[in-house]
């Protein structure tokens, strides 16, 4: 199969994947502790279960559209690029699992085998606080290759808007912590639109 016959397939699951990872953002929203969240979950379930179901689709659409990014830089940054899209994928790959953590948390929830303080202790769990850091430590640092690499191929690429909303993005996580949920929920949207923008630009003649 040539390039151009795989290409819009592989663009497009990047776009899908991207607006997937946002919807879910929004269909599943943390509560300031573990009694919050479980009371979240338990009044919302559809929604929770929904959410996890968006970031399953996300992942497996990112996954697939990794090769459209490749694709885009041929010149200066490939290399580079390359490796930001190493390990994008294990960020994205986690995805799913993290998606099933959060289908499990909501039986555990709905049939009554859990409460807030078994919740949070398990939240503090020494294994499961590794994942979650390799996890997102990998979205991170994919994003500030995937943005140097986009900056050295120049604009004749794609416009520098796209490197910017991905650098932002990072700078404005890291600082979420601190701030409102509605902060780190709007976040996610400057990681989905470079992707939507780089899934776009591929597909279009050079």
């Amino acid at each position: 199969m040539r390039v151009h016959d795989w290409l819009p397939i592989s663009a497009a699951a990047l776009v899908t994947g991207a607006m997937a990872l946002l919807l879910a953002s929004v269909l599943t929203q943390n509560g300031d502790d573990a009694a919050a969240t479980l009371m979240i979950v338990e009044e919302a379930s559809g929604r929770w279960l929904g959410g996890a179901l968006m970031f399953f689709i996300a992942s497996v659409g990112l996954v697939l559209g990794l090769p459209s990014i490749i694709v885009l830089v041929r010149g200066p940054g490939r290399r580079t690029t390359m490796a930001a899209c190493a390990v994008l994928a294990i960020g994205y790959i986690g995805t799913a699992a993290y998606a099933a953590m959060l289908v499990f948390l909501r039986s555990l929830v709905v049939t009554d085998s859990v409460d807030a303080e078994a919740l949070a202790e398990v939240s503090d769990e020494a294994g499961l606080l590794t994942f979650v850091a390799i996890w997102i430590g990998a979205f991170y640092i994919g994003e500030l290759l995937l943005a140097v690499a986009l900056l050295r191929a120049g604009t004749e690429v794609i416009g520098l808007w796209v490197p910017a909303l991905l650098l932002a993005h990072v700078v404005v996580s890291l600082g979420a912590r601190a701030a409102p949920d509605w902060v780190s929920q709007a976040s996610v949207l400057l990681a989905a639109l470079p992707l939507c923008a780089i899934g776009i630009r591929v597909t279009q003649p050079t």
